[in-house]
């Protein structure tokens, strides 16, 4: 929906943004590690309520990206 601006499941076009961090009303949709906290910004259906969420900030993708998908003692890698 990010791209589209069109639900993949009801094909419906007014699709609601609400950003991620805690001023935007977006406090509890973040993924937190250590002292770093991602937010994520919500893609929301306005008729049928389907949800997507993504990591808007390429920072936090790498952050992610290190923390999640490089195996090794402190990783969380599956």
């Amino acid at each position: 929906m990010k791209y589209s601006s069109c639900c993949p499941k009801c094909q419906n076009t007014e699709i609601a943004v609400v950003a991620g961090g805690g001023f935007k009303g977006n406090l509890y949709n973040t993924i937190t590690f250590g002292f770093s906290t991602v937010y994520l910004t919500r893609y929301v259906c306005t008729v049928c309520g389907f949800t997507e969420n993504y990591v808007d900030d390429s920072e936090d993708l790498q952050k992610m990206k290190d923390k999640f998908c490089n195996p090794g003692k402190d990783s969380e890698f599956v």
